[in-house]
C-alpha cells in the first residue's frame, strides 16, 4: 500500500468514489443540522455557565480549537472547552497525544469534570451545526496521523467526522488504531439510520461509565490494519457484528455482511 503522502485534492479524489450514495446521506445532514441547533438552543444555559466558569478559573480562551482531517482530508478547526491552564500551543494544535492527555499536569479541576463527564466535547455541536462534522462517524483524524496513513487508512475519511463513532463504542482507547481504523471502515460500507441510531444510544453508557478510556502507549501508534479473521471474530464476540447484521436495512447489505465473514463462521451463522 502506498505511504506517500497524499496532498488534499488527492485525498478528495480517492475518498469522493469510495463515499456512501443514496438518501440517507441527505437525510443524514438533514437530522445533524436540525439536531446540532436544537442542541445548541437547549444548552445555551449549560455553554454560558461552563464558558464563565472556565474563564474564572484560569486566564485563556474558552474554547480550545484544535486542526483536524474532515471529510476528503479537508482541514477545519475543531472546537473543545479549554481544559488546561496554559495557552494552546503549536503542539496542541496539530494534535499531540501528549499535549492534551488526560494526565496532564496542567489540567483544571473545571477541565477534569468536564473530560470526565465528556462535556469538553460539547462545542463540537457547532462543527455539525457547519457541516464539518456529524454527530455519529469516525472520529476526525488529527494531522500528524496522516502520515501513517495509507490508502487503507484514508476510506475513513469517506464520510464525514463524527462525535461518536463504531470504534468508541467497540473499545475506545484499549484497541490498537489500526482496529479503529478498521472499525471505521465497517461504519463507512454500512453507514444507516439504524446504525447511527445505535451507536449514539450506546455512547451514553460507554462515555458514562468511563470505559475504554485509558489505552496503552504502544497500542496507540499501531496503524497497523486487524487480521480479518481476527477483525470478524472481534465483532462477534463484542455483538457488534450480529447487531449490524440484525438492523441491515436491505437484505443485499445482510448478505454483503454475511459475505466478508470468514467461511467457518458462515457454517455456524
Amino acid at each position: 500500500m502506498n505511504r506517500i503522502p497524499a496532498t488534499e485534492s488527492s485525498i478528495h479524489a480517492d475518498t469522493a468514489m469510495l463515499a456512501p450514495v443514496g438518501a440517507y446521506t441527505y437525510v443524514k445532514r438533514a437530522l445533524d443540522l436540525l439536531g446540532s441547533l436544537f442542541f445548541l438552543l437547549l444548552f445555551a444555559p449549560l455553554f454560558c455557565l461552563i464558558a464563565i466558569i472556565v474563564k474564572l478559573e484560569s486566564p485563556g480562551p474558552v474554547f480550545f480549537l484544535q486542526k483536524r482531517l474532515g471529510r476528503h482530508g479537508r482541514q477545519f478547526g475543531l472546537y473543545k472547552f479549554r481544559t488546561i491552564q496554559r495557552e494552546p500551543t503549536p503542539g496542541d494544535e496539530t494534535g499531540s497525544h501528549m499535549a492534551i492527555s488526560g494526565k496532564d499536569a496542567d489540567i483544571t479541576r473545571i477541565g477534569r469534570f468536564l473530560r470526565n463527564s465528556g462535556l469538553n466535547e460539547l462545542p463540537q455541536l457547532i462543527n455539525i451545526f457547519r457541516g464539518e462534522m456529524s454527530f455519529v462517524g469516525p472520529r476526525p483524524a488529527v494531522l500528524h496521523h496522516e502520515q501513517y496513513y495509507t490508502d487503507w487508512h484514508r476510506k475513513r475519511l469517506a464520510v464525514l467526522p463524527g462525535v461518536t463513532g463504531l470504534a468508541q463504542i467497540c473499545g475506545r482507547n484499549v484497541i490498537p488504531w489500526g482496529w479503529r481504523v478498521a472499525l471505521d471502515r465497517y461504519y463507512v460500507d454500512h453507514m444507516g439510520f439504524a446504525s447511527d441510531a445505535l451507536i449514539f444510544l450506546k455512547t451514553f453508557p460507554v462515555v458514562l461509565g468511563h470505559v475504554g478510556t485509558e489505552g496503552a502507549e504502544d497500542l496507540y501508534f499501531d496503524f497497523s490494519p486487524p487480521e480479518e479473521s481476527m477483525f470478524a471474530e472481534k465483532l462477534e464476540k463484542d455483538g457488534i457484528w450480529r447487531t449490524f447484521f440484525r438492523y441491515s436495512a436491505e437484505d443485499e447489505s445482510a448478505e454483503m455482511v454475511e459475505d466478508k465473514l470468514p467461511t467457518e463462521q458462515k457454517q455456524t451463522a
